[in-house]
């Protein structure tokens, strides 16, 4: 597995912007393969649906078949993502494709419904002593695009030597948390 994979192709994308083909990416545990099976289970839905999504991911390189094994006559397909970050090349980014464009407002969007996902079930299944939820919220802040990015840089770069070493889930006391970054514009209504 790669630490980072460049993604080129308007298909990988388009293949990573659906929701459901992210939270099937956010299954897969450190290094350990899963079957489409396995994934259902955790998922909680039927296993030709995964298996789908699962195609369309390693059609475009974006999920690796690793190992077949046979279990009682089926054989059962182990896959990996292709990388442990995925990152969007600049230049697709900035070509001005409408169908580029489309795609990544559409892997935003769907980020950012797990994102909230996650919040609102931390919200209503926490218990605030064994495990609080952290939230820092800014706004109002004018930024160039330049700056924007500086900062994201700066984020993740933090936030990555901080969590290098917390994949661990068997020390104690720990719990899985998610950590999410948003630096949106603000769109005021006009007076």
């Amino acid at each position: 597995m790669k630490d980072v994979l460049v993604l080129r192709e308007l298909e990988q994308i388009k293949a990573i912007s659906h929701p459901y083909r992210i939270e099937i990416l956010e299954c897969f545990e450190e290094d350990q393969a899963a079957t489409a099976k396995q994934i259902a289970d955790k998922l909680g839905e039927p296993h030709a649906k995964i298996n789908y999504h699962i195609k369309t991911l390693q059609k475009v390189g974006i999920l690796e078949l690793v190992d077949e094994r046979v279990k009682s006559g089926i054989i059962e397909k182990y896959y990996l993502p292709a990388a442990r970050t995925f990152v969007i090349d600049k230049s697709i980014m900035n070509s001005g494709d409408k169908g580029v464009i489309e795609s990544l407002n559409q892997a935003s969007m769907s980020i950012f419904e797990n994102i909230s996902n996650d919040f609102y079930k931390a919200l209503e299944n926490a218990n605030e002593k064994e495990h609080p939820k952290q939230m820092l919220h800014f706004n109002d802040y004018y930024l160039t695009v330049e700056e924007t990015e500086e900062f994201k840089m700066l984020l993740n770069e933090t936030i990555e030597n901080f969590v290098k070493d917390k994949k661990d889930k068997t020390r104690e006391n720990t719990k899985a948390y998610s950590v999410s970054a948003l630096i949106i514009p603000r769109i005021r209504k006009k007076k």
